[in-house]
Formats: structure tokens, C-alpha cells, sequence
């Protein structure tokens, strides 16, 4: 769903830069950044396929040989987290992992510095909680790309998944 946050989202995690505004994504874009994780360096590609909204045929093409997924809701509009589900199916149906299971996808619910009360965070929690257990997401995050809450504990969990799949899937005798 445009307007999420999901190119912000890229851009924080790579540059650790935020602008209040940007144009929609057309296409598709990435960024990447080095990663570490217990002592060793990853070279990360953080894929934005947002600019797919209005053709999901191009975002499976996108998302093919991934090895997670971050799904980003705008937590001031839970028609997004609705719409969430839709993109874990379309990136689900068209992608496995290297060891022939499911991807491992991570629900964002972006924006919450847009929240105005604790009780109105609380009721968004639950829902996403909800979202995120009844749906197969390893874990949810409550985020503000803005202020830079809780993007880098996504993105670390996320990888560090993806990095225990790999290593087991070498340890059984797998070219990785």
C-alpha cells in the first residue's frame, strides 16, 4: 500500500536518512548496506518494490530469490495492515526459501509516532499482534522511520533468521 513508509523505511536502514517527503515509487528500488552479525559481514540488499502496488505481477518478479520479506503498514491506517496480508501471499505463493520452506516475513507497523494515546497504541498493538501470529510472521515491530524506533531491531532480527536458515541449511550438506 503506498504511503507506509516502506521507501523511508530503505532509506533509514541504508543511510540512516529521513525526509518528511518523497515521490512514490514507480519501480522498484534498492539499497543496501554491510551487515554484522556474530563477527562476520553480510552485504544486505534491502529491495523497495512498493512501486508495485498497481501491478503485483512485477513485484513477483521482484521478489523472486529473496530470502525474507519486511512488510510495512502505516499504523494511522489499518486498512495497510489489511493489505498486509495480501502482499505475504503474493510473495509466499511465488518465493521459497533456499531450503524449500516459507520465506521468513516481518509485519512493520510503521508511523507510531503519528499515535496520539497509549490506549490508541495499545488497540493498534493488539491488532497487529493478532495480524502477525494468526498469519505466519516470525515477530512484528512497532516502528517510527522517522525517529529511527525499532528499524535496525527489525532489520537485525530479520537477518539474523535468515542467517540461522542458511547456516542450517549448509550444515546439511547444502551448497548455500
Amino acid at each position: 500500500h503506498s504511503g507506509t513508509g516502506k521507501t523511508s523505511f530503505v532509506r533509514r536502514w541504508t543511510k540512516d536518512e529521513f525526509k518528511e517527503t518523497y515521490q512514490a515509487t514507480i519501480v522498484s528500488e534498492f539499497g543496501f548496506k554491510i551487515h554484522e552479525s556474530k563477527g562476520n559481514l553480510y552485504r544486505i540488499q534491502l529491495w523497495d518494490i512498493g512501486g508495485q502496488d498497481k501491478s503485483p505481477s512485477m513485484a513477483k518478479i521482484f521478489s523472486r530469490d529473496s530470502h525474507g520479506c519486511v512488510i510495512i503498514s502505516d499504523s494511522t491506517d489499518l486498512k495497510t495492515l489489511e493489505d498486509t496480508l495480501n502482499w505475504q501471499k503474493l510473495v509466499s505463493d511465488e518465493t521459497n526459501f533456499i531450503d524449500g520452506g516459507k520465506l521468513p516475513f516481518v509485519l512493520v507497523q510503521n508511523k507510531v509516532d503519528l499515535i496520539e494515546s497509549r490506549e490508541e497504541f495499545e488497540k493498534i498493538e493488539n491488532e497487529t499482534k493478532n495480524v502477525c501470529e494468526m498469519n505466519n510472521f516470525e515477530k512484528y515491530f512497532m516502528t517510527s522511520v522517522k525517529q529511527s524506533v525499532n528499524v535496525e531491531e527489525a532489520m537485525s532480527f530479520l537477518i539474523d533468521k535468515i542467517i540461522e536458515r542458511l547456516e542450517k541449511h549448509a550444515e546439511d550438506g547444502n551448497i548455500i
